[in-house]
């Protein structure tokens, strides 16, 4: 009886522990060409990407046959990103055409209030830039992401639905955010994808050494 209460305990332990870690992705976007266009897949799956203006401005493409929900924020890194609010860059929103594009938003740093934000996954900070969602036709939309000077580093979060990553590919994922922020990985005991499972670890290991504990105290009995 005891045995099968412990595996009970075991099993619901890590059902419950390991539920949230399939909701989080992050991209790291690398633009060895400059101008270089970044295609954007599945645009409604929320994913996180990771980008440093290196003197120019960085363009996102996203090519949809259906109407689909566009949804995009531009965050900032708190400290390192850029030194002050009219620095703290926007984006543009364009829906290319045969002629030529039209602009169907522009989200720009000066109408933001870049409110220092944490984030649940990552249990860091960051700073809510412009916020753009819509349902959209079908056709080939690009996003620009700039500031006055094009050089410092952004967040640009794309969709609002949750992925379905396994608990390795999102940790992989909070991973590549906090080496973005140029954080040690010690630090990401602040993310419930790492402090989490290891309570759970120490809860099994107290549980386990109570029980052979009591089982030796019933013995010597």
């Amino acid at each position: 009886m005891m045995h099968q209460r412990f595996a009970v305990i075991v099993v619901t332990l890590f059902l419950v522990g390991y539920t949230p870690a399939a909701a989080f992705d992050a991209v790291v976007e690398t633009f060895p060409i400059q101008y270089e266009v970044v295609t954007i897949q599945n645009p409604e799956t929320e994913q996180l990407i990771l980008g440093e203006l290196a003197n120019a401005p960085e363009m996102f493409e996203i090519v949809s046959e259906t109407p689909f929900t566009l949804t995009a924020e531009i965050r900032a890194v708190p400290d390192q990103s850029l030194g002050t609010q009219p620095q703290l860059g926007g984006i543009i929103i364009r829906l290319k055409e045969i002629r030529g594009v039209e602009e169907i938003a522009r989200l720009s740093a000066d109408e933001a209030n870049w409110s220092v934000v944490t984030d649940k996954a990552t249990g860091l900070t960051y700073q809510a830039g412009g916020y753009y969602s819509e349902q959209v036709e079908a056709g080939t939309y690009r996003i620009e992401v700039s500031n006055p000077s094009n050089t410092g580093k952004y967040l640009l979060q794309i969709g609002s639905v949750k992925d379905d990553n396994s608990y390795v590919e999102s940790l992989s994922d909070v991973a590549a955010v906090y080496a973005f922020y140029d954080l040690g990985t010690l630090r990401m005991f602040s993310s419930p994808y790492v402090h989490y499972p290891i309570g759970i670890v120490l809860l099994l290991g107290l549980i386990t050494g109570t029980w052979f504990w009591q089982r030796k105290t019933k013995n010597h009995a």
